[in-house]
């Protein structure tokens, strides 16, 4: 089977805006598994994957509980083609915590990617049971039920996607999702 590029929203972020910190010495030589997560996520908003990506095995190394870094890693694994790994990485996450809307999210995408519809939806339908105000969600999940065939479910979903993101103040997204379900 072959899915057709959808525009589907990629990954959730639920990092609240909070200053990476920036002292030298954390940059340069971390020490714990925090300043190694910060470094990580400062190093890929700069766009320094590989560095991120050492930075997140090292996080994990110091402190395997650590569930941020596997949703971070998995988020990066998979902007890098790699989605087993990030499919691993999530089930790790989802196995710390298991009421991440995130990390079920995440790794629905990544199904979605490779084809693996049915445990898409099941994830979607997690991630909405979490939390049902993500637009974002209903959208993904519309795409997916109407691939699975069904339309009228699929519809459903993207008649709710449209609402919230009219909501949020959202135009773009909003005349999108009416465009789409006009298509269908």
């Amino acid at each position: 089977m072959t899915l057709k590029n959808e525009n589907m929203h990629d990954h959730l972020n639920d990092q609240p805006d909070i200053p990476i910190d920036s002292h030298p010495d954390l940059q340069q030589h971390p020490q714990t598994a925090r300043e190694y997560y910060n470094r990580g996520r400062s190093r890929d908003l700069g766009g320094d994957r590989e560095g991120a990506l050492a930075d997140y095995n090292c996080t994990i190394q110091l402190d395997s509980n650590y569930a941020k870094a596997y949703v971070n890693r998995g988020l990066l694994r998979d902007r890098l083609g790699d989605r087993q790994g990030a499919l691993s990485d999530y089930d790790r996450a989802i196995q710390l915590d298991d009421r991440s809307t995130i990390s079920y999210y995440n790794r629905a995408n990544v199904r979605y990617r490779l084809e693996d519809l049915q445990g898409a939806l099941v994830d979607y339908d997690r991630a909405i049971e979490l939390d049902n105000t993500r637009a974002k969600i209903y959208y993904n999940r519309g795409i997916v039920r109407v691939y699975l065939g069904d339309r009228q479910g699929g519809i459903e979903d993207l008649q709710i996607a449209a609402n919230l993101f009219r909501q949020q103040d959202r135009d773009w997204d909003y005349q999108r999702t009416l465009d789409k379900i006009q298509d269908l």
